[in-house]
């Protein structure tokens, strides 16, 4: 044990930091920690682990939280897990790292807000939690250049106690709907019932997923606005050529029906609530040619892509895990549908409105909404070209075209996509 604690110490100080200060002084054990996480012995923590951690503890900190920072707080979570399938996207080994490391430029300021005006026993948490990842952080920039900087398991649990974060293994990676995580983020209303396709071809959900992982390792509403049996139709229906424009028609009808049942608790201005329907259909062009499904023999596939988008809408199940359920995102259109409105709605209302992009030169709220729907909180601005690359200018363009059509009254133009 001794030479463990003098081995975390010579690597900390050869990083000009020190682990345990008078001032500061952790426990025994808790030194230990601080030091796993900066000791180049025993396996990396896994993007799944890392994303878990920081899930649970932002979860911890959202129920203490006053709402300014519990609104920045969610942000940094939603454009880490945005970075995070970036960087899995870019086939980067080991993404936590650098995940750790801007994650944590960002989150440390917002703990150290809270910490005046929080209980005895979290101000001690949150200190100790500060401490932990602060003498990381010094670390890692020396480490990653050595070679030796990784972070373990047993240091993110270690931190995770620290702060009080987690019931039970708090890097357990789970896909159930997370009640708390939801209520974070501000989506408080109901989610409608999954009603999955009984055309899917057998295993298909499960195989989409751990294709869709693997490739980023290595780099109900229809009862309320119309007929049960038109939107059922809509999850066993891949339309032949003389179909087309029926089955457009029906997916104009999902389309509107899900864009009202966002808007029946939304406080959007008449003018902004047509501006935000023409996005969802603008959206769903752009993200599927309003598809959720393609033929695969006499069974259906859900249209997928290699980085984990999914469906009409295309919504990420890394980015939104937990958040929306990963069998309605694939298996069922009224469900996808939903969950893409609902983060379209997202950040029109809390993001696009307040932001005033519609202000800023070039600026326009639906393409500001569309940008932080494909690149998170931290990508609002993209299209005005901050941060774009010409890839993304390309995807930002495109769907400029699209809704430009869509508001001039030209949504069914979305045809094209099926004209050989």
């Amino acid at each position: 044990m001794k030479k463990r604690v003098c081995r975390a110490r010579w690597l900390a100080l050869l990083a000009g930091l020190s682990i345990a200060t008078p001032a500061l002084a952790l426990n025994p054990e808790g030194e230990l920690r601080v030091a796993a996480l900066a000791l180049p012995g025993g396996a990396p923590a896994d993007w799944r682990q890392w994303d878990s951690f920081l899930t649970n503890v932002v979860k911890k900190l959202g129920g203490e939280f006053q709402p300014a920072l519990r609104d920045r707080l969610g942000e940094t979570f939603l454009d880490a897990r945005y970075q995070l399938v970036g960087l899995l996207r870019s086939g980067s080994a080991d993404p936590v790292p650098q995940l750790f490391t801007d994650t944590w430029q960002r989150l440390s300021p917002l703990i150290k807000q809270a910490i005046p005006s929080a209980n005895q026993t979290n101000a001690a948490q949150y200190a100790s939690f500060i401490r932990a990842m602060d003498a990381a952080a010094s670390f890692s920039g020396l480490g990653q250049r050595l070679g030796i900087f990784r972070i373990t398991p047993e240091a993110l649990r270690g931190a995770a106690q620290a702060i009080g974060a987690g019931g039970g293994d708090p890097l357990a990676y789970t896909t159930e709907i997370d009640a708390g995580l939801r209520a974070l983020l501000g989506f408080t209303a109901g989610l409608p019932d999954i009603r999955p396709s009984p055309l899917l071809e057998q295993g298909n959900l499960r195989r989409l997923f751990d294709k869709a992982r693997a490739a980023l390792d290595l780099g109900s509403v229809a009862r309320a606005h119309a007929a049960e049996g038109d939107f059922d139709r809509l999850n066993q229906w891949v339309p032949e050529p003389k179909e087309i424009q029926e089955y457009l028609a029906k997916i104009r009808q999902l389309l509107t029906a899900v864009a009202d049942r966002v808007l029946a608790k939304s406080e959007l201005t008449p003018q902004h609530r047509n501006l935000y329907r023409q996005i969802i259909f603008a959206t769903g062009w752009q993200e599927s040619c309003w598809r959720q499904f393609i033929k695969k023999g006499e069974k259906l596939a859900t249209l997928a892509s290699s980085t984990g988008d999914v469906g009409l809408m295309q919504v990420n199940r890394i980015t939104w895990r937990s958040v929306y359920d990963i069998k309605g995102l694939t298996g069922d259109i009224v469900y996808n549908g939903h969950a893409g409105a609902e983060i379209l709605h997202y950040y029109l209302s809390r993001y696009a409105i307040p932001k005033k992009e519609d202000k800023q030169p070039r600026g326009h709220l639906a393409r500001a909404t569309y940008s932080a729907y494909n690149a998170g909180p931290g990508g609002l601005a993209r299209y005005r070209g901050v941060g774009q690359t010409a890839v993304w200018k390309k995807v930002d363009d495109a769907f400029w075209s699209k809704f430009q059509a869509v508001s001039v009254g030209q949504d069914l133009d979305v045809k094209s996509c099926y004209e050989s």
